[in-house]
């Protein structure tokens, strides 16, 4: 060996008090580094023990939503059948088709106007706010074919199922009719309550009732031209004028209601429609008729010549509309002289003879109709014309002195008569317009809910626990293990630092 083996070899001298340090040597890189292969390592020893946990957490994950269900079940939707309950307006038969009082096809796309809408949420109380659009998006209509229109669409889907050509001829020549019921449903997308949901719905279809009767039904209320006759500014004549034509407004608005509406008695008093009707023609001849014939017997009138200029100018108008009424009648008979309707010929085939039968069109059937309501409005007119010239008659013969206080006194009365039987009529019609006659246009059953079934509505939410649940164990386990090597990592650390 050399001298410097032999130094290197030969025993240190340990002189007393003196300190020994003993530095290990390690890799540059190492401090704070942290070994994936030994956190899966170590996930890999624990596996046991999470697979428990594992099928744990899937357990929690898929029970958690069925448990909310239970705490608060919520309705997934609800419907109610609605019946039109009107009769028609032409013939006043109950309704049968899916058709408005007019005879008009009911638009049923009102039932998600704005108008409805807003009257529905105007009317309820919800504890989350909901925009008209949003609720509109909710409403589902559903209408019911008839028997005959059903039998139809299934005769047409098999001919189209046999890619029979004339099928696409045939559906586009059915009119498809149904019955007067219909099913609305709402759904639950704004996480209400089920009674605030059946509420909902309910208002909505009353709404739609509202709706039905204000614009169908006969609901105006008689208009009041009584009130404006004053006798002081207008002249004795012009003011039994319009109190005669007021009486008359009033007597037939009485007499265009129904039947049913006539027959109803009042609660107030205990008369009906037809007692006022009755009152009302005993107003008109006893105190106006009377008055009528008083003044122009007598050729009473303030200012005679005011009044003739009226009647002149009243004269004149009503003389043209029955001119040009006169020259609509012409052309129309013109036009119905010269139709030439259509003829079908019919043969019989037992012998060698036919038939033949003259058919007129519906535009034919309309004119005749049409020309003979102009014939009422020309005799209309001449009855108005005989009477504006019997009256300048009797405002330019000699006047007969008589006692135009005591007329206006009289007149005063009878205005104060009529305006009592206008008073009588508007609170009867008030009471009226409250009835069902008027307010009950659809039937509708209460709101029903329904809903998925308890599994099928939480298998989104069971699905999604269960991943969670899963999603969650792995992540426990992960940590776990990273945190068993963050622990080896620090006592080597200072196991390091003892040496």
């Amino acid at each position: 060996m050399s001298d410097n083996l032999l130094d290197r070899d030969a025993p240190l001298s340990i002189k007393k008090d003196s300190q020994i340090n003993v530095v290990v040597n390690r890799n540059e890189g190492d401090d704070g580094t942290i070994d994936l292969m030994r956190v899966f390592h170590n996930m890999k020893l624990k596996r046991r023990v999470y697979a428990w946990v594992l099928v744990l957490c899937v357990i929690i994950g898929v029970c958690a939503p069925l448990l909310l269900y239970q705490y608060r079940s919520v309705m997934l939707r609800v419907s109610s059948v609605v019946t039109l309950n009107y009769t028609m307006l032409e013939d006043g038969t109950p309704v049968q088709r899916l058709v408005a009082p007019d005879g008009e096809d009911l638009d049923l796309t009102q039932l998600t106007s704005a108008y409805v809408l807003q009257g529905a949420l105007e009317r309820t109380s919800l504890t989350d706010k909901i925009s008209i659009g949003a609720l509109r998006d909710s409403i589902q209509i559903d209408r019911i074919l008839t028997e005959d229109s059903r039998r139809q669409q299934e005769v047409a889907s098999k001919m189209l199922q046999d890619k029979n050509s004339a099928a696409y001829t045939q559906l586009q020549s059915v009119k498809l009719t149904y019955i007067n019921q219909f099913i609305v449903s709402m759904d639950n997308r704004f996480n209400l309550t089920d009674e605030e949901l059946r509420n909902l719905l309910n208002q909505v279809l009353q709404s739609y009732n509202d709706y039905l009767a204000k614009t169908y039904a006969d609901m105006y209320l008689p208009a009041d031209e009584v009130s404006i006759i004053d006798i002081n500014s207008l002249d004795i004549m012009e003011s039994l004028d319009l109190l005669q034509g007021a009486m008359n407004s009033l007597y037939d608005y009485c007499d265009s209601k129904p039947d049913e509406i006539k027959a109803y008695r009042s609660w107030r008093d205990g008369r009906s429609l037809e007692d006022l009707e009755t009152y009302i023609s005993t107003i008109q001849s006893v105190s106006i008729d009377y008055l009528y014939s008083y003044v122009y017997a007598n050729s009473l009138a303030l200012d005679r010549e005011a009044m003739l200029s009226k009647y002149q100018y009243q004269l004149r108008s009503e003389k043209q509309d029955l001119s040009e009424i006169n020259g609509n009648i012409t052309t129309m008979k013109s036009i119905i002289d010269s139709y030439k309707p259509d003829v079908i010929s019919v043969d019989n085939q037992t012998s060698d003879s036919s038939k033949s039968t003259k058919v007129t069109t519906d535009f034919y059937n309309e004119l005749v109709l049409s020309l003979a309501e102009e014939y009422e409005k020309a005799a209309q007119k001449e009855i108005k014309i005989a009477d504006l010239e019997d009256k300048m008659s009797a405002l330019e013969a000699q006047a007969i002195q008589g006692d135009a206080q005591e007329v206006k006194e009289e007149l005063q009365k009878a205005v104060d008569v009529c305006a009592g039987a206008y008073k009588q009529v508007y609170e009867h019609m008030q009471e009226v317009v409250e009835r069902p006659f008027y307010t009950a246009y659809t039937d509708f059953t209460s709101a029903q809910g329904s809903s998925v079934g308890f599994l099928g509505s939480n298998l989104k939410n069971m699905v999604l626990g269960c991943a969670v649940g899963a999603i969650l164990a792995c992540g426990l386990w992960f940590v776990s293990a990273f945190t068993a090597e963050l622990k080896r990592g620090s006592r080597k650390e200072d196991g390091k630092e003892e040496a």
